[in-house]
């Protein structure tokens, strides 16, 4: 039977609600007392700040409907955080609620959803308040258990929804045991909410039981955003400083210099570091371009700087870099590399702003002018020990050979014991110092008609080249131009002395450039003779230049004259005559032509045996390229006429032009009527403008709907060049002097190959009936260690009806031909094997160890197509080269051309 209330029969439970209801209504009275008497204190208080505290706004009515705090307080305390923009402002209004709520404490947290954790951001604390409770507040960890990973609490918050953490609430007891045992009774919650995830709390603490009003909780709610957004703006700010502070330390600590200018206004700001460098004080010179150019850049060189960076603007460029002089507050001129960035373009698309760095490098360009001095007087010390030994040679040899003459002759009469002794000392002495001189004057080999020439494959492309660079790097200041004209029926690898080939052309262009003082020579080559075996090449050297008297012409052919029956001192050891004694042993003849003003002209044939690699390239590419449009951009008529008639050689559709200012709108031209050129070829050297700014101009160019490829003539390579220039870079390929036609046809085919524009519009040319005639039932042995490269050859060999044998190495290979009663019609010969490589093989083969397989056309197949493989492949004796992957087309067209020589070469063998 239940327990009966003494009052009106209520129950018991009925009665504890009761007394609960009448204990809230009595705690929210006495919180309004408590407020309005808090108040009171605080103003007699004399620890506040009574002046900011005053500032902070009081709500108007402090027991309205029982809340404290309203939105229009929110509002108002908003306008003191704008107006007061201190850092103690958030801890004054802390401090301000936490009085007016008779708060023990008053925190706000932010949160890190992604680790769980929080960290106290601002505080306030009842003056009263235990150090160990402050410390508890403190610490974030009374909060971790309350807000765990999909707890209730921590969703209730999510929702945007206060959390009231009570005493009283069995439910929480043991979240809220600490708390308690620090005389916390009441903690509210309020959330600052971001797409539902909690970013930051305010956490309000009492020591008693009272009710939180929803209309305080609402109104710190929002004042709670905006002291976020506070912090935000302040960090912001605080970082903003920070970073200016360590950009000001940075500038002032580095030797460089910092400048932006306005391009609207030609304001500009030069940094304390800019005018420490030029010797002037932060206030002596206003800010602007007329400071820029009359004091700071050299009068030489500001026209120049000026209009690059016009240049620069008009084609919309991102940046640049520039080297120029300066002038010192003093007068002296320093060097400096200007890197510079464009920003703020206007509706048009050109900047307004340039902001960049000048760097003092006048050390290194001294240090560069003195290496570039260095290096003309070696090279003047080197030519003039050469010109000494030519000339030296004969004069020193012909005096000993007199006294070791008079020796023999001395020692054939009658002599005494004593004088048979001292001659034989003089002998002795005198063969010594002959074999010595003969050890430091090669030349002595020439005269004594003892010079052996060497018989290795060359390719003749690469000795021109190394003659340009030699030429055109070591003339430094000097302008020289050597202009090359290779006919295109010149062979490319051939077999001979190529070391004393380059000797004699270097010798004849450094004669040209030296005594007859012209800056242009022309070197012609063409085909004038030739066998099954051998080919005679025809070389001229000519200049325009002084030349000489028809008496001083006919002496040096007299000179000349070689003559193996002829005395010592008759022979000549100058330059020439071992020009002319090379070319007679190169089985040629030697001719000299000039007149007075009309400049030389010096010609010599010379005989070279033929490469087994044939005359032209080692890849033929079988593409048709008659719509590939060029444009050559040269200013010497006769370079430019060379080139393009060579383009037009290999079918390209040529356009030629002599400036560079005109080539630039020559290409707009075209691409404005739809047929826009493919490739420019650009020489390096050009007056006004190089073949670098040009490329710079043509690439950075926005109007042009097509940009062409372009590529550089130059003796220089790519890494020479751009490290100086930073044009360098948009250069789709470099050149090298000469460019010769195989040259010029491998790299527009490599360039074709990589866009598929052009190769719509350049097909590859399909093997003719007679060349699939010829490979068809061909056998063919394929030696090459990879599995999977076995299968990838056989079967594009397949699709021709070609029959293989496989060998997994160059001994496999070897016993293969040796053993086989196959006949075999090519080899394809990797190059990189195990046990035994290509190389070796193919040696093994040409050396006569199979005697019936000894010319059999071997085909070279490498992963690697580097130079350094064709001249290993040459001197091997192989007769095509291929590189991985294989083109189909190109093996089959390789192949027809092998077996299609073969075939002639068997046939004029019959007859």
């Amino acid at each position: 039977m239940g327990k009966k209330s003494v009052h009106s029969g209520d129950s018991e439970e009925d009665l504890a609600a009761k007394i609960r209801l009448l204990e809230d209504e009595l705690a929210s009275l006495k919180q309004t007392l408590h407020a309005k008497r808090a108040v009171r204190q605080l103003q007699d208080s004399s620890h506040w700040d009574h002046k900011a505290f005053d500032e902070v706004p009081t709500p108007a009515s402090l027991a309205q409907e029982g809340a404290i705090f309203d939105e229009s307080w929110v509002l108002e305390t908003l306008k003191f955080l704008v107006k007061q923009q201190r850092p103690n402002s958030i801890q004054q209004i802390l401090a301000k609620v936490g009085e007016l709520l008779a708060l023990r404490a008053i925190a706000l947290w932010s949160r890190d959803n992604h680790s769980n954790t929080h960290q106290l951001q601002h505080e306030w604390c009842a003056a009263d308040l235990p150090a160990s409770t402050r410390m508890l507040l403190q610490n974030p960890d009374w909060l971790q258990p309350l807000l765990q990973p999909d707890s209730a609490s921590l969703r209730q918050l999510q929702e945007g929804m206060p959390l009231a953490v009570r005493a009283t609430d069995h439910d929480m007891a043991d979240l809220t045991l600490n708390l308690r045992t620090q005389g916390i009774y009441n903690s509210l919650l309020i959330p600052l909410c971001e797409q539902g995830q909690v970013r930051g709390l305010m956490a309000l603490h009492r020591d008693n039981p009272r009710t939180w009003h929803p209309h305080d909780s609402k109104a710190l709610g929002s004042l709670l955003a905006w002291l976020f957004r506070f912090m935000q703006q302040h960090e912001q700010l605080r970082i903003m400083v920070d970073r200016d502070t360590r950009h000001q330390y940075a500038m002032e600590a580095t030797n460089d210099g910092l400048w932006d200018w306005n391009l609207l206004t030609n304001r500009i700001y030069f940094s304390r570091s800019y005018l420490r460098m030029l010797g002037y004080d932060y206030e002596d010179l206003p800010g602007n371009l007329d400071t820029l150019r009359d004091y700071f850049v050299h009068p030489d060189d500001v026209d120049n700087m000026l209009a690059e960076y016009q240049t620069a603007i008009e084609n919309q460029r991102e940046s640049l870099q520039l080297q120029f002089r300066m002038l010192h507050r003093d007068g002296h001129e320093l060097w400096v590399n200007s890197k510079a960035k464009l920003f703020e373009p206007d509706h048009n698309g050109k900047a307004t702003r340039c902001v960049g760095v000048n760097t003092d490098i006048t050390d290194f360009m001294s240090s560069r002018e003195e290496l570039i001095n260095a290096k003309a007087q070696a090279d003047l010390a080197s030519r003039t020990k050469s010109e000494f030994l030519a000339r030296i040679s004969h004069e020193i040899r012909t005096p000993m050979n007199a006294i070791i003459g008079i020796g023999y002759l001395l020692n054939d009469t009658q002599l005494d014991e004593q004088q048979q002794s001292y001659l034989s000392s003089i002998n002795s002495a005198a063969d010594s110092l002959l074999q010595i001189i003969n050890q430091l004057l090669d030349f002595s080999k020439i005269e004594a008609g003892r010079v052996i020439l060497e018989y290795a494959h060359f390719d003749l492309d690469q000795l021109f080249e190394k003659i340009s660079r030699l030429f055109e790097i070591s003339a430094l200041h000097r302008s020289v131009n050597i202009i090359y004209d290779i006919k295109p029926d010149v062979p490319r690898f051939l077999r001979g002395d190529a070391s004393r080939l380059s000797q004699i052309l270097s010798h004849l262009i450094s004669n040209a450039f030296q005594y007859s003082n012209t800056s242009q020579v022309v070197v012609r080559v063409c085909r004038r003779a030739q066998s099954a075996k051998q080919v005679m090449l025809e070389f001229t050297v000519e200049d325009s230049g002084l030349g000489m008297t028809e008496e001083k012409l006919a002496h040096i052919k007299e000179r000349l004259v070689f003559n193996h029956n002829a005395q010592d001192h008759e022979k000549n050891s100058y330059g020439l005559g071992i020009c002319s004694h090379l070319v007679h042993l190169m089985q040629g003849d030697f001719a000299i032509e000039s007149s007075l003003n009309h400049g030389c002209k010096i010609t010599f044939s010379a005989s070279f045996e033929r490469s087994h690699f044939g005359e032209k390239t080692l890849v033929n590419h079988p593409r048709d390229l008659n719509n590939i449009r060029v444009l050559i951009v040269d200013d010497n008529s006769i370079a430019r006429t060379i080139i393009a008639s060579t383009a037009r050689s290999i079918h390209l559709q040529v356009d030629e032009i002599d400036n560079p200012v005109s080539a630039i709108e020559r290409i707009r031209q075209a691409d404005n009527l739809g047929q826009p050129y493919h490739f420019v070829l650009l020489d390096y050297r050009m007056p006004n403008m190089n073949g670098l700014q040009l490329t710079g101009l043509i690439k950075t160019d926005r109007t042009l709907k097509s940009k062409p490829h372009v590529f550089l003539i130059s003796a220089y390579h790519r890494d020479e060049i751009s490290s100086s220039d930073p044009n360098a870079i948009l250069v789709d390929e470099f050149l090298s002097k000469p460019v010769s036609e195989s040259r010029l046809f491998d790299a527009i085919s490599q360039t074709i190959g990589r866009e598929q524009l052009l190769q719509d519009i350049s097909p590859e040319i399909v093997v003719t009936d007679e060349a699939l005639a010829l490979l068809e039932n061909c056998h063919l042995l394929i030696a090459e260690d990879n599995v999977v490269n076995q299968q990838v050859i056989r079967g594009i060999l397949k699709k021709k009806k070609i029959s293989s044998v496989i060998a997994a190495n160059g001994i496999e290979a070897l016993k293969i031909l040796e053993s086989s009663s196959e006949t075999f019609d090519a080899i394809l010969m990797d190059l990189e094997m195990p046990e035994m490589d290509g190389i070796e093989a193919t040696q093994c083969i040409r050396a006569g160890h199979i005697q019936q397989l000894q010319d059999i056309p071997i085909i070279a197949v490498t992963a690697q197509a580097m130079r350094g493989d064709r001249e290993r492949c040459l001197a091997a004796g192989m007769n095509g080269y291929l590189s991985k992957p294989v083109n189909p087309e190109l093996l089959y067209t390789t192949l027809a051309d092998i077996l299609r020589k073969k075939k002639i070469s068997n046939g004029n063998a019959q007859h």
